[in-house]
């Protein structure tokens, strides 16, 4: 299958958990998860990403019961790419040309600091590659040579799939975790 026709099919899959109330129980078991992961426990700055309608909600990471001391940023979309914005609960918010919000804060200019990046997708293999909302964001993001950050794909276990069609701007991730398992990429490209 091409990626656009996987596009719909999880779009559709996901909102229709949506709509049975399952995406919150996902989204919970997830959260739970990561925070009890060993890159989350040592890591201090995180970039998160703010749910857009039936999308995974992780924002309760950083819950300061969960996450004492750790850092949270979001994306922000400028242009053809992702700038990093600081974000904590309460601070203001934009809706950007996608329907997302996005923080008001100044971006940070170091993205050495970052060192663990939660990422959004519709589906993914289990070497770790992700099919988003094709635009490409993501992807361009994970070039940058001054990221070091590890790499989480967050989905429901059903949005795992045999592979994932792949060309040479595709970036595979280095986690995925599922509410029922967490696997490791075994393999550096597609």
């Amino acid at each position: 299958m091409n990626k656009k026709t996987l596009r719909d099919i999880y779009k559709k899959k996901r909102d229709e958990l949506h709509k049975k109330g399952k995406i919150r129980e996902i989204s919970a078991i997830i959260s739970k998860k990561i925070s009890q992961n060993k890159y989350f426990k040592e890591a201090k700055n995180i970039l998160l990403y703010y749910p857009k309608g039936s999308e995974l909600n992780l924002l309760g990471l950083m819950d300061e019961k969960i996450s004492p001391n750790k850092i949270f940023y979001l994306p922000v979309c400028r242009g053809e790419d992702i700038i990093v914005c600081p974000y904590k609960s309460g601070d203001k918010l934009s809706l950007n040309k996608y329907g997302i919000f996005e923080p008001e804060s100044p971006p940070i200019q170091n993205l050495n600091v970052l060192d663990l990046i939660i990422t959004p997708a519709l589906c993914a293999d289990k070497s770790c590659n992700r099919i988003g909302y094709g635009k490409g964001y993501y992807d361009r993001f994970f070039c940058n040579k001054n990221l070091r950050a590890k790499k989480i794909i967050v989905l429901p276990e059903d949005f795992l799939i045999g592979s994932i069609p792949c060309d040479e701007f595709d970036k595979p991730c280095d986690f995925i975790v599922t509410e029922l398992s967490v696997l490791e990429n075994s393999t550096t490209a597609c």
